[in-house]
């Protein structure tokens, strides 16, 4: 079995797969595109997906796009560690916590996120603020997933902590950007404002495989 990953560096989606792959122990051909060269607008990749987006897994003759979708292929091609729970219970809080974080947790995260990488930190300012004062709601409630347990659907790692840990990271470094401390959003002492949170992050970061999934370009 040979999979062919075609993916971006720091899109939080194809780090969600690249990660699930390395905590699975899969294989895989790497074929990094670069946006800026418009390789995920060719005829080649838009014949993989139309809507020229990334990841994209090739398996064979199969292709599959949408990060979720490809992890949920990946569970069932290689079920050991499970990813998506091994009990009926499991898995629907497994899927609940994902559905509760693409739903609600990570839009006004991204919404402060997109612009502040776009470097519309001064034109959209307002709307900027107004996105963060949305992202600490939810980031109280996922502060609070974690009040109990060490991972987001209980206390091993799941798809849930793999769907939203990119999210979070992505997050953090865009709110840490220079054009971004003159908006106030309050998200200077992290640790202290969501200490389960920050200690959840330590032990995505502490797993095998990390390193490896990390998006090579915030290292340059």
């Amino acid at each position: 079995m040979s999979y062919v990953l075609y993916w971006i560096s720091g899109s939080p989606h194809a780090w969600r797969v690249m990660l699930a792959m390395e905590m699975k122990g899969v294989d895989y051909v790497s074929h990094r595109l670069d946006p800026s060269k418009g390789e995920h607008k060719t005829p080649e990749f838009l014949s993989l997906n139309p809507r020229g987006k990334v990841p994209v897994l090739k398996d064979g003759d199969t292709v599959i796009y949408e990060s979720i979708a490809i992890m949920a292929y990946l569970e069932s091609q290689h079920p050991t560690p499970s990813l998506f729970g091994t009990t009926a219970k499991q898995t629907a809080h497994i899927w609940q916590r994902i559905g509760e974080l693409e739903n609600y947790a990570r839009e006004p995260l991204y919404s402060v996120t997109r612009p502040l990488y776009q470097g519309h930190a001064v034109e959209q300012a307002d709307a900027i603020k107004q996105s963060a004062l949305e992202s600490h709601d939810e980031l109280l409630q996922v502060e609070d997933m974690l009040s109990g347990s060490n991972f987001l659907a209980g206390n091993a790692l799941s798809a849930a902590d793999i769907v939203y840990m990119p999210v979070v990271q992505g997050f953090l470094r865009a709110v840490k950007r220079e054009d971004a401390a003159s908006l106030d959003l309050g998200f200077d002492d992290f640790k202290a404002s969501y200490p389960n949170v920050a200690s959840w992050l330590g032990r995505m970061e502490a797993l095998p495989g990390y390193d490896r999934a990390y998006p090579p370009h915030w290292r340059e």
